[in-house]
């Protein structure tokens, strides 16, 4: 039996071994933040049942990635600062989000 459940766990790694899982995520390092438009209208957009208060407001992000390339990311959420880490999440698209 133990030799049985061996070669299955034998099996088990040297299939996995073939395949190669992306890591979800890249860390990087802040290196600017410009205020931007919105983008679309919040009245046609269907985040929104009602207008917002306040108006929505965009951050180009530029980011060092730890490769040494540079992203330009656009994000609708919290305002970052030049020097902060940051781990940016790939989509199913490849395309990177903050």
């Amino acid at each position: 039996m133990r030799a049985v459940l061996g070669a299955a766990v034998l099996v088990l790694a040297v299939a996995l071994a073939g395949c190669q899982i992306d890591e979800p995520t890249i860390g990087g390092t802040v290196l600017a933040v410009v205020e931007v438009d919105g983008g679309e209208d919040p009245v046609d957009s269907p985040m929104y049942y009602d207008p917002p208060i306040v108006p929505e407001v965009a951050w180009k992000v530029e980011v060092r990635l730890d490769d040494g390339s540079e992203v330009t990311v656009t994000t609708h959420g919290r305002r970052y600062e030049p020097g902060e880490r940051v781990r940016l999440l790939k989509d199913e698209h490849g395309e990177l989000l903050l």
